[in-house]
């Protein structure tokens, strides 16, 4: 046999199977997905098909691979075709990919492919999104524009849960959550949010016109000026600083308000400001401003109308965050700093900034230009050496990549502390270790091979990995390889080199930097498990006898670190926690290594009926200092419910509005009624065997922080939508006191009380916050709510959760808008009805449909 004929007719065929990209234009190629089966129960799964067509001239041969993201698939998908491999290759990055016998596709020609996956669906934004193609070898992705989802509806999804618990937000349903809910009278409701300590009304109003002036004390003369140049912003009138005591804004210091932050605000015939510190002015300040008229945010006013009134104020806690991660999806500085303006103005004074983590790097650290040359960008490669993979759907193009490619400067970051300071807000850097570092390590894995062959020190002293380590282990985010290798010096030389130049950014500004977030979250189990370099260095240190010493022995380190910069060290839970075995399983309990030690925890996996209610009670009594973070109630990323049309994660519940106003910081245990399948939860069930918070503990919990992850959040608008109006229950839960229904025993009786504080919260929401915020800061792209609509008798009902706003409708089946009717009372059903919520401004919400039958 002539061996070689055979081979160049092998190879002859070979490449003439080759799709050229000189010869397939990617516009020719439409490619569909639809899902075929969604089970819930008894055990979840969900079968999805694709369709890739060739609508061009010429033939596609098999050489192509298509490229998709979705955290919502697992991570072994069955393929249900022999000839089509679906492939996780990192996070949420996946590959499809078709083997040697998948068929060339004619013109016109359409091929039909199916997997399987071990999750129940519930959102339309959970398809595989942002499609892109690769043929043969190329290192560029091509985005298939051609792609279409076939989603599924509300009524489809209600369908597919039925035999379930499962809470679908149909109308019927929304209509029961409002239902006892009523509009109020502007009295009947705090005039400010968060709620004042103490308020007392009087009659009438103050009404300004023409110039005015506004004396103060030096130490306030910040203050005086914020208050000068927001004014100018609402009013047509000169508003000047004035030396003499008959000036119409009088703010002077009280040296017997002893909190900080405290302040007295009286409105009679004109405006006094009373406060020990230029903190408490600041606030006094925002309350006199949020006291305005919406239409003076509108535009500037030749009028400022305010009701007399006398308040006496303070924060209930010291530590009142807001948590923004940039590092999966990433923020401009100008979004920044408009999120700082919306911090302020509702009182919330520390911006947890997570800048760091696996899917990229986001700040400028002088001496590593690799963090940012590959760190901060991410698009398609073969290899992930340059930059990282396109994750969360950040497109093949890493230089036309806004989300996923982007890091602030050195000037940016300084710009922003300075920002954030004068506003009051003390802004926590995060740079997570050990956990969560992919993008950190490929950074320096580049510099190592970039300077390896001229100056192999230079090479290795920031080096972050163990070439040799073979261990196996998959993160929460799904990603291997994500975990620094805590036995080699160079990884404590990189940490140190960053903590250093980071002290440097906040003293550049003239900005204090007290406390170091080292994340500290998710080290995935089986990191190091198979490290030579770690290997060697449990067998040469005495009192480190296994892999799990290491963690103690890193954080000894890492304290030292901080402890010699003067800095308190914080992270998540995890830091302050070890694992013990009780009753034969493996559980975590406070680590009692580093309690009374100044490490400050944040708490965070509270997840409903998952057993772990109770963790920030244990570390508070325990000796650590706690920030309350729970995700069942204030993480923002969670979606508003389980419309499929409402973008978020559901991993912990569904977080709206309600659900961050009922959290309770000292008592979890009746935060929620129901878990994330809307089956009940009994309080005292849950309760049971938990720990509750003694009186040291209660002293540890310095505060509560709402958190946005940002993996399904892209851009500024969407930042905002999850934001707000959600965001208003936190800033009542951490300023506001605790209201008196929390020591209700009860259960019944609790709750009736709950239900009227909700009612005058809701109202001060719908009538007041939400216009505002259509013009606040420029205006915030704020979610409104779906209308809750009931059909009884044959009259509809319709309600929404916050009063106050417009509700509008159709009965020929066209969307409402501002010229449709205003629903104000129940009325005939006829047709296609359709209704939707309208703020004064003309800003929609989505539309609900209700049918002439019960829905």
């Amino acid at each position: 046999m002539n061996y070689r004929i055979l081979f160049l007719s092998l190879s002859l065929l070979y490449f003439s199977c080759q799709s050229s990209k000189n010869e397939i234009n990617v516009e020719d190629i439409f490619l569909s997905w639809e899902l075929e089966e969604n089970n819930a129960q008894p055990n979840q799964s969900h079968t999805a098909k694709f369709t890739i067509t060739n609508s061009g001239k010429t033939f596609l041969h098999p050489d192509w691979e298509i490229y998709f993201n979705t955290v919502f698939l697992s991570v072994n998908p069955k393929s249900l075709d022999e000839n089509i491999l679906v492939e996780h290759l990192s996070g949420d990055f996946f590959r499809i990919k078709p083997t040697l016998d998948f068929p060339l596709l004619r013109p016109d020609q359409s091929y039909s492919f199916s997997y399987q996956s071990d999750n129940f669906l519930v959102k339309n934004s959970h398809a595989p999104n942002r499609i892109f193609m690769v043929f043969g070898e190329e290192e560029m992705g091509h985005p298939i524009n051609n792609y279409t989802v076939k989603e599924f509806s509300l009524g489809e999804l209600y369908k597919m849960a039925e035999g379930t618990s499962l809470p679908i937000p149909v109308g019927r349903n929304l209509f029961e959550q409002s239902k006892g809910l009523t509009l109020l009278t502007k009295r009947e409701f705090s005039p400010i949010i968060p709620t004042p300590k103490s308020l007392e009304w009087s009659e009438g109003e103050l009404e300004i016109s023409g110039d005015f002036g506004i004396s103060f004390e030096e130490e306030f003369s910040k203050e005086a000026d914020f208050l000068i140049n927001r004014l100018k912003s609402t009013f047509t009138g000169k508003v000047s600083a004035k030396t003499s005591s008959d000036a119409l804004i009088q703010i002077k210091k009280n040296p017997s308000i002893k909190n900080t932050e405290g302040y007295q605000l009286e409105i009679s015939d004109n405006i006094q400001i009373q406060a020990n510190h230029p903190k408490g002015v600041f606030y006094a300040v925002q309350s006199l401003l949020a006291l305005l008229p919406v239409d003076n945010f509108k535009e500037p006013q030749t009028e400022l109308i305010v009701p007399k009134i006398k308040i006496v104020d303070e924060p209930r806690f010291p530590y009142r965050g807001l948590f923004l991660d940039v590092a999966r999806n990433f923020q401009t500085k100008e979004a920044v700093m408009k999120l700082l303006d919306l911090m302020a103005f509702y009182k919330l004074n520390v911006f947890h900034f997570n800048l760091v983590n696996d899917e990229g790097w986001r700040i400028e650290i002088p001496g590593l230009p690799e963090l940012i040359d590959v760190g901060s960008k991410r698009g398609f490669s073969r290899d992930e050496k340059n930059f990282l993979w396109p994750y969360y759907g950040s497109g093949p193009d890493y230089e036309n990549s806004p989300n996923g490619t982007g890091y602030y400067s050195i000037s940016d970051f300084e710009e922003i502390l300075k920002y954030a300071h004068d506003r009051h807000i003390e802004v926590i850097p995060e740079l997570g270790v050990p956990g969560h570092s992919r993008a950190a390590i490929i950074a320096m894995r580049k510099r190592y091979h970039d300077k390896k062959d001229n100056d192999m020190d230079a090479a290795l002293e920031y080096l972050l990995e163990d070439f040799e380590d073979r261990s196996e282990y998959l993160s929460a985010q799904n990603f291997r390889g994500n975990t620094l290798c805590i036995c080699q010096e160079s990884t404590y030389n990189f940490y140190e080199k960053i903590v250093d130049e980071m002290i440097a950014r906040y003293q550049s500004a003239g900005v204090p930097l007290n406390t170091f977030h080292t994340g500290g979250d998710e080290v995935p189990h089986g990191a190091w498990s198979a490290s030579p370099v770690c290997a060697d260095f449990i067998s040469k240190n005495e009192g480190i006898d296994s892999i799990e010493d290491l963690t103690n022995y890193f954080y000894r380190r890492v304290n030292k670190i901080f402890e010699d910069r003067g800095l308190q060290v914080a992270g998540w839970e995890e830091i302050g926690q070890k694992m013990v075995k009780e009753n034969g399983k493996e559980v975590s309990r406070p680590n009692p290594e580093f309690a009374d030690k100044n490490f400050r925890v944040y708490a965070w996996n509270s997840v409903a009926g998952w057993g772990g209610e109770d963790m920030a009670y244990q570390l508070a009594n325990a000796g650590y200092e706690v920030i309350v973070c729970n995700s069942s109630n204030i993480y923002f990323d969670l979606a508003y419910n389980m419309d499929p049309d409402e973008p978020g994660h559901q991993w912990s519940g569904y977080v709206d509005l309600n659900t961050s106003w009922r959290t309770v910081p000292l008592n979890h245990f009746i935060s929620n009624e129901k878990d994330m399948y809307g089956r009940p939860i009994d309080p005292v069930e849950l309760a049971k065997g938990k720990v509750k918070l003694d009186e040291r503990g209660k002293k540890n919990i310095k505060g509560i922080q709402g958190q946005l992850w940002t993996e399904t959040v892209k851009g500024q608008d969407m930042m905002e939508y999850f934001l707000l109006p959600k965001m208003l229950g936190l800033v009542e839960r951490a300023w506001a006191v605790d209201p008196s229904w929390t020591s209700i025993e009860n259960t019944e009786n609790r709750i009736a009380e709950r239900e009227k504080d909700w009612n005058r919260f809701a109202n001060a929401v719908g009538q007041r916050e939400i216009p505002r915020l259509d013009y606040l800061f420029g205006g915030f792209n704020v979610r409104l709510p779906k209308p809750g609509t009931l059909v009884h008798d044959g009259l509809m009902h319709v309600n929404v959760e916050t009063p106050g706003l417009i509700i509008r409708y159709t009965k020929n089946g066209t969307e409402p808008d501002m010229n449709s009717p205003e629903y104000s009372a129940p009325m005939p059903i006829e047709g296609n009805t359709k209704v939707r919520v309208f703020t004064p401004a003309g800003h929609a919400g989505e539309t609900s449909t209700c049918l002439q039958k019960d829905n």
